[in-house]
């Protein structure tokens, strides 16, 4: 009986590899292209080199007088979100792999003398930026440094996600730690500059809740607030790994702008294989090069 049941298993599994082969090989078109080790590239005015996730140089496709890269590798370029659902074969582009404070879904709680919910636009233009909304908890004073009962702002984000970008004002200098829902330290001591905007990338390790906690602030005869802008978010994307990751903690990576929303009219997309993935099929953007 045993028996039987192995080879209807591998009877089955056989039939569906033949199956889903023949739905790839009716989807595919082979054509022969050449790569191009000599083209160059400049990003923002400056010399930049195709990588792929792991550092690697990533070599152009010439076809057809036309040039290819994969999509992964301009959308890490201009810091555009992208994910692929194998079910559908479907890629998405600046879809909803990313969650902002601005969601409904986002729960917050706090352990501070004060807090706000901040959507008074006038109370939220720094370094001449006009932002929507903002969570502000006042911070502890210089001296006492990091203790259990510092003050926080913890955000529950409904499920795990595997980086938070945060977006922090102070009109103080101060430190902030970030911890998980085990008040486990997800970054080193932080140190804030007064009156400046900073963003960073957090490695939540999977985690669902997030504590960031501001203390050592200049003292001031009234403390000073932490504000944690909405436009931080969440992500399913992992920090990249050619960047050092070892204490938790990212520098702001380039962004497109957002008066940029039209940087799409520039590009048109095409299919194309990238043998170095667990998913062959990707596609990438095609951009006619003067």
């Amino acid at each position: 009986m045993k028996k039987k049941y192995v080879i209807l298993l591998l009877v089955i599994t056989a039939i569906f590899s033949l199956s889903t082969g023949a739905f790839a090989a009716s989807n595919l078109t082979e054509i022969k292209a050449f790569l191009n080790a000599g083209i160059n590239f400049r990003l923002d005015g400056k010399t930049w080199r195709p990588l792929d996730d792991h550092g690697k140089e990533v070599l152009p496709i010439t076809y057809n007088g036309t040039t290819y890269l994969p999509l992964r590798v301009i959308a890490n370029a201009l810091d555009v979100p992208i994910t692929w659902d194998g079910s559908t074969q479907t890629i998405g582009i600046r879809e909803s792999s990313n969650l902002a404070l601005y969601s409904k879904d986002v729960k917050v709680d706090y352990w501070s003398e004060k807090f706000y919910d901040v959507i008074d636009k006038k109370q939220l233009v720094f370094g001449n930026h006009q932002y929507d909304g903002a969570y502000a908890f006042t911070a502890e004073n210089v001296g006492l440094g990091w203790y259990e009962g510092s003050p926080y702002l913890k955000i529950d984000f409904g499920k795990k996600y595997k980086t938070l970008h945060l977006v922090l004002y102070s009109p103080s200098s101060m430190k902030i730690r970030v911890l998980n829902g085990d008040k486990q330290q997800l970054t080193q001591e932080i140190s804030l500059e007064a009156d400046r905007v900073t963003e960073l990338d957090v490695d939540l390790q999977n985690s669902q809740y997030a504590f960031v906690s501001a203390y050592d602030a200049t003292n001031q005869a009234e403390k000073p607030l932490l504000y944690v802008l909405k436009d931080s978010y969440v992500t399913t994307e992992s920090i990249p790994t050619s960047v050092n990751k070892s204490d938790g903690l990212q520098p702001r990576r380039h962004r497109i702008p957002a008066n940029h929303n039209n940087v799409f009219d520039l590009l048109d997309f095409h299919l194309t294989i990238e043998d170095n993935r667990s998913v062959s099929s990707i596609q990438a953007y095609k951009r006619h090069l003067l």
